[in-house]
């Protein structure tokens, strides 16, 4: 069936791309470039306890973050006619070397718009958290996704082919209690399919979204295993007067797997036993309020929440985390913002490790600097 839906959807596609007259401008002219650039630092201070899956000490530990954003990024954007595109790089976490965030090109072609590169895909959708390198809460039930594509859009609507992703193949999760087997290889045979329907008005949106993408993992006698990963939920953002309300919802199936930029902080991988396998389920969400006070200061709070359920042969776990932060955006300036946040991440109690044993929790407190130009 799923075979099926993805001939369907590729005919669709290219049909639509293919039936636009060949008379169309196809960018001659002057062209226009756009540069910008973002500078960002993080001062943070930081608070694990010992139970944190992210400390690497066996105590409760404080530390500082005085860093350069990992965000920051320089770019450009390109229009010329009907041909478009841009580029855009970041750093790695060492500051010593840059990396690609996007670069695509663009063509509107009357009734549409094709997009081909590496840029966000149609179920993108963060909060303005900015702790963690502007995490923006997007493993605590958000979606932080860009990647290589071909794209096609009109009236709202997006059908994206997407290179498929499988995880990290040292993130499987095994019953240690009984016979485990060793992956071998990831089999890929189609692209991940991604797609997305927004109605926009003066003071809402709303987007309904989908992705689906299924692989095969080879273990010992080259036995196979059919993976299907798949998200689907609704997003919305109402702007009021001062106050911008954003919230998400989502449920999904094997989403470690899906490819994400950032998984979800639990474990949403499915279990592999001998003769059988074991689909990992969950949802989650994220929502905020905004009220922007004047021309200088806002405020805002958010909460995000996810949960998977990580079922191994005879058992029955779940887990869980969620998030929340308080923020005071402060703008100094055109393009020089100062955010304050203080903001809480608990990742509640995990059957996976043992009798429900504590995963921990982190705080922080401090400051993202920004400078755009």
């Amino acid at each position: 069936m799923m075979k099926k839906l993805f001939v369907i959807l590729s005919a669709i596609m290219f049909a639509v791309v293919f039936a636009i007259p060949a008379s169309a401008d196809v960018g001659e002219g002057a062209v226009d470039w756009d540069f910008y650039g973002s500078v960002r630092m993080q001062t943070f201070s930081v608070y694990q306890d010992e139970s944190n899956p992210y400390n690497e000490t066996e105590f409760d530990d404080r530390d500082s973050r005085w860093d350069l954003n990992t965000v920051s990024r320089i770019g450009a954007k390109v229009h010329s006619g009907d041909i478009g595109g841009g580029f855009e790089y970041g750093h790695y976490d060492n500051g010593s070397s840059v990396k690609l965030r996007k670069l695509y090109g663009t063509w509107d072609f009357g009734v549409g718009e094709l997009t081909v590169g590496r840029t966000y895909t149609p179920i993108h959708f963060v909060l303005n958290q900015v702790y963690d390198n502007d995490y923006g809460l997007r493993g605590f039930g958000a979606f932080y996704v860009y990647a290589p594509m071909i794209q096609v859009e009109f009236d709202g609507f997006k059908l994206a082919f997407v290179k498929p992703g499988v995880g990290d193949p040292d993130n499987t999760d095994r019953n240690p209690t009984t016979t485990t087997e060793t992956i071998f290889d990831y089999d890929t045979t189609y692209p991940k399919i991604e797609a997305s329907y927004t109605w926009a008005m003066d003071t809402f949106s709303v987007k309904a979204f989908g992705g689906w993408s299924t692989f095969e993992v080879v273990v010992a006698n080259d036995r196979e295993y059919d993976i299907t990963c798949y998200i689907y939920g609704v997003a919305g953002v109402v702007n009021v007067g001062p106050v911008t309300l954003k919230a998400m919802i989502w449920e999904g199936q094997n989403v470690d797997f899906y490819g994400l930029y950032n998984d979800p902080e639990v474990d949403f991988t499915p279990n592999y036993e001998a003769g059988d396998i074991r689909d990992n389920n969950g949802y989650g969400g994220v929502a905020s309020i905004g009220v922007k006070i004047n021309d200088v200061i806002g405020v805002e709070a958010g909460y995000g929440y996810v949960t998977g359920e990580d079922d191994p042969i005879g058992k029955n776990n779940n887990n869980e985390a969620w998030a929340a932060y308080l923020q005071a955006p402060i703008t100094l300036a055109q393009g020089v913002m100062v955010v304050p946040e203080i903001g809480h991440y608990d990742y509640e109690t995990n059957g996976t490790v043992g009798n429900d044993a504590d995963q921990g929790h982190e705080s922080y407190f401090g400051a993202k600097w920004q400078i755009s130009f």
